[in-house]
C-alpha cells in the first residue's frame, strides 16, 4: 500500500493548483492526480535502470582517450566492475523490469553528459573504491556496491537531484520514498531470487489507494462551501482572504476525512495534516490548524457527525 502522507500529499497539490484556476475543470484535475501518482512508480524504474545505463555507456560511450595503454590491475577492475556486476546483469536481462521500463517514458540516452559525470564521480568516490579493495567479490559484494550506489551516493549527488527536478516537478516531494522502495527491494535481494522482483509496484492494492485519493479529492470539492463554513464560523476574528489557502484547502481535506472515512482514527487525520503543514504552509500554520480543526471536530462529535467504524475507532 502506498503510503497515505504521499496521497494526501498528492491530493493537496492537485486541490492547490484547482482552486487556483480561474476555470478549474474537475475531470482534468482528478487525471492529473492519477498522472502523479502513476509517476511514482514510473521514476522508481526510471532510477532503478542507472547503473544498466552506466553499464552501456561504459560500453559504448566512454572516451577512448581515458584508456590508458598500460593499465594497472585496478583500472582493469573498475572497467569490468558494472560490466560483470550480477545486479545490473540481472536488471538487464529481467524480462518483467524490462517491460516496467517500456511505459517509462524518460529516457537516461537523453542526457549523456549526466551519465558520463556521474560514472566518474562514482568510480572515484569512496563506495566503489571500498569495493575494489574487497578480497572477494562475490554476490553480496557487488550487491552491497548498488545499494551505496542507490542509498549513499546518488541521494548526495546534486547534479543528479537537478536533473530529477527538471523532469519531476514533485521531485523533492518523491524522493524519499522512492530512495525508500529502491532501498527495500534491493536489501531484500537473494542471490537465487527471481528476476522478477525488480518489476516492483509501490502498491500492493493500487484499487485501495487509488479509491483513497480519489474519494478524497472528489469528496472535498464535493461539501467545498459546507467545509469553508465551518471553517469561517470558526475564525469569525479572522479576515476569511487572509487565511492562507493552503492552510484552508488542508483544513477542508481534514474535515472530509474526519467526516467522510470512518475507519480513520480521528488522531490520525489531525496529526498527518499538522504534519503536512509544516513542509506546505505557512510557520504558524501549524499551531493554527491544531486549533481550528479541534474545535470543529468537537463540535462535530457533539452533533454526532462524525461516526467512526471499526475496532478501537468508536469513541
Amino acid at each position: 500500500m502506498l503510503n497515505r502522507r504521499i496521497l494526501r500529499i498528492k491530493v493537496f497539490q492537485v486541490l492547490y493548483a484547482y482552486y487556483k484556476d480561474d476555470e478549474p475543470v474537475t475531470a482534468r484535475y482528478e487525471t492529473f492526480l492519477l498522472t502523479s501518482i502513476r509517476r511514482i512508480e514510473e521514476v522508481y524504474h526510471f532510477i532503478l535502470s542507472l547503473p544498466v545505463e552506466l553499464k552501456h555507456y561504459i560500453t559504448k560511450e566512454a572516451n577512448p582517450t581515458e584508456v590508458k595503454y598500460f593499465p594497472t590491475q585496478r583500472d582493469i577492475e573498475t572497467g569490468r566492475t558494472f560490466l560483470y556486476n550480477d545486479v545490473i546483469g540481472r536488471l538487464e536481462n529481467s524480462p518483467a523490469f524490462l517491460d516496467k521500463l517500456r511505459k517509462v517514458k524518460f529516457k537516461w540516452t537523453d542526457n549523456k553528459d549526466l551519465l558520463r559525470i556521474i560514472f566518474n564521480d562514482f568510480k572515484g568516490g569512496k563506495y566503489f573504491q571500498s569495493y575494489l579493495d574487497e578480497p572477494v567479490k562475490d554476490f553480496t559484494a557487488k550487491k552491497r556496491l548498488i545499494l551505496a550506489f542507490f542509498t549513499q551516493y546518488l541521494p548526495e549527488m546534486d547534479d543528479f537531484d537537478q536533473y530529477m527536478e527538471e523532469l519531476n516537478m514533485h521531485w523533492q516531494d518523491d524522493r524519499k520514498l522512492i530512495f525508500n522502495y529502491l532501498s527495500k527491494s534491493l536489501e531484500a535481494l537473494k542471490e537465487d531470487d527471481d528476476d522478477a522482483k525488480f518489476a516492483f509496484s509501490l502498491s500492493e492494492n493500487w484499487e485501495e489507494d487509488w479509491g483513497f485519493a480519489r474519494d478524497l479529492f472528489r469528496k472535498t470539492m464535493l461539501k467545498d462551501a459546507e467545509y469553508e463554513a465551518m471553517i469561517v464560523k470558526k475564525t469569525e476574528k479572522w479576515d476569511s482572504e487572509r487565511i492562507a489557502i493552503s492552510d484552508m484547502i488542508l483544513m477542508k481535506m481534514a474535515l472530509c476525512e474526519m467526516i467522510e472515512f470512518p475507519s480513520i482514527p480521528l488522531k490520525v487525520t489531525i496529526n498527518e495534516y499538522l504534519e503536512i503543514s509544516k513542509l506546505y504552509s505557512t510557520p504558524k500554520s501549524n499551531s493554527f490548524l491544531n486549533g481550528i480543526l479541534d474545535k470543529i471536530k468537537n463540535e462535530l462529535k457533539e452533533e454526532n457527525k462524525i461516526v467512526k467504524q471499526g475496532r478501537g475507532l468508536v469513541e
